[in-house]
């Protein structure tokens, strides 16, 4: 793999987080209620790092609760997966980390 390609996946990586990060602030500004407060500014440079943290789901204590758990959230599961399977095929250290930085 060459660096012009790691740097372009690297790119498209931060491209992804963001555009989930917006996302996610799109729905929690619909769930909260409208007061007469201006509403902050769609796009912050720096985000605090408490907004980025993802809390995991919780796992049921019926059978198949984990399976279910997984299969909710599907992206995450296809990470895991590639995750599992590259690490099986030796490939290299950098891409299995860059794809544990997507979990988060």
């Amino acid at each position: 793999m060459t660096e012009s390609e790691m740097k372009r996946m690297q790119q498209e990586a931060v491209r992804r987080a963001e555009e989930m990060q917006n996302r996610a602030r799109a729905v929690q500004q619909q769930s909260q209620p409208s007061d007469n407060k201006p509403e902050p500014p769609a796009e912050r440079i720096n985000p605090p790092i408490a907004e980025n943290i993802r809390k995991p789901p919780e796992i049921q204590n019926e059978t198949g609760g984990l399976f279910e758990t997984l299969m909710k959230d599907k992206e995450r599961t296809l990470i895991l997966g590639l995750i599992l399977l590259l690490m099986d095929e030796k490939t290299d250290n950098s891409l299995i980390i860059a794809l544990m930085y997507l979990l988060i």
